[in-house]
C-alpha cells in the first residue's frame, strides 16, 4: 500500500495578520480528530494561505518567515497518488452520475483496473450489460484508455438508461464484482448522536460507498475494540 498524506488548509490566514498561534491552535484542536480517524501526524501536512489573495496557493509565502514549507500546488504535485491501486487488476468504477445528451454517458473515476474503448461491461449489482463506445478525460478530450486514479466519461450503448444509477459499479463481463446483503465491515466510531448514543445489534444508519448510499442495519457485533488514553488496547 502507498503511503497516505491529508492535505489540510487553513485558509483566511490574512484576517488573523498570519499569526502562527492562530494556526498552531487549528493544528492542535483539529488533529486529534484527524488521528481518530486513522492519519498519523507524519501523514498530516499543514499549509497555511489566503484564498481572496491566492498567497501561498502558487507562489512562496513572504509575510509568515514562521511557516518554512511549499506553497499548495507545489505540494500537490508532489504528492505521488496511485501506487495502492492495480491497473491490472478487475475493472470497478463507481457511477458518479449519467447524462443524456444523443447517447448516454456517464460519469466515475477507476478505483481498479483499465477501461478501453470497445471494452464490454457488465453494470453491477444488476447485471445488465453495455459496451464502451468511446472514452474521455477530465479534461474532456478523447482517450483510448484509462487507469486507477483517472476521472473519466464513458459514452455507453445499453438497452434501457433507466438500468444505470448513481452508485452502480462498471465491471468487465467476465469479472463482475460480487453482490451481497450481508457482510462484514471494520467501523470506527468517532461520534454518536444524542438520540442514539449506543450501537448494538439492530443499530439502523446510513451507509455511504463511494458513490452509492443505502440504509443499513447492524446484524451483529463480531468484537470490539477500545482505546484507552494511556494507549492500552482492549478487544472485547
Amino acid at each position: 500500500m502507498g503511503v497516505k498524506k491529508l492535505v489540510i488548509i487553513v485558509n483566511k490566514m490574512d484576517d488573523c495578520k498570519w499569526a502562527q498561534a492562530r494556526f498552531e491552535e487549528i493544528q492542535s484542536k483539529l488533529t486529534p480528530f484527524l488521528n481518530a480517524t486513522g492519519y498519523a501526524d507524519e501523514d498530516l501536512i499543514w499549509i497555511p494561505i489566503a484564498g481572496l489573495t491566492g498567497e501561498n496557493i502558487k507562489e512562496p509565502l513572504n509575510k509568515a518567515n514562521w511557516y518554512k514549507g511549499k506553497p499548495l500546488l507545489e505540494v500537490l504535485d508532489d504528492i505521488k497518488i496511485g501506487e495502492d491501486r492495480d491497473a491490472g487488476g478487475p475493472l470497478r468504477i463507481p457511477i458518479l452520475d449519467k447524462m443524456k445528451d444523443k447517447d448516454l454517458i456517464v460519469h466515475g473515476k477507476v478505483e481498479s483496473g483499465t477501461i478501453r474503448l470497445g471494452d464490454k461491461l457488465a453494470i453491477m449489482p444488476s447485471g445488465n450489460l453495455a459496451q464502451v463506445l468511446a472514452l474521455f478525460d477530465g479534461k474532456n478530450q478523447v482517450v483510448k484508455y484509462a487507469t486507477p486514479g483517472e476521472n473519466v466519461q464513458i459514452k455507453i450503448n445499453v438497452a434501457d438508461d433507466d438500468l444505470i444509477q448513481k452508485g452502480f459499479v462498471l465491471c468487465k463481463r467476465e469479472f463482475r464484482m460480487p453482490v451481497t446483503d450481508i457482510w462484514e465491515a471494520e467501523v470506527d466510531i468517532l461520534d454518536l448522536l444524542e438520540y442514539k448514543p449506543i450501537i448494538s445489534k439492530g443499530y439502523t444508519c446510513f451507509m455511504h460507498i463511494h458513490t452509492f448510499g443505502d440504509e443499513v442495519v447492524i446484524k451483529d457485533i463480531v468484537s470490539s475494540t477500545e482505546t484507552s488514553d494511556k494507549g492500552e488496547v482492549t478487544i472485547k
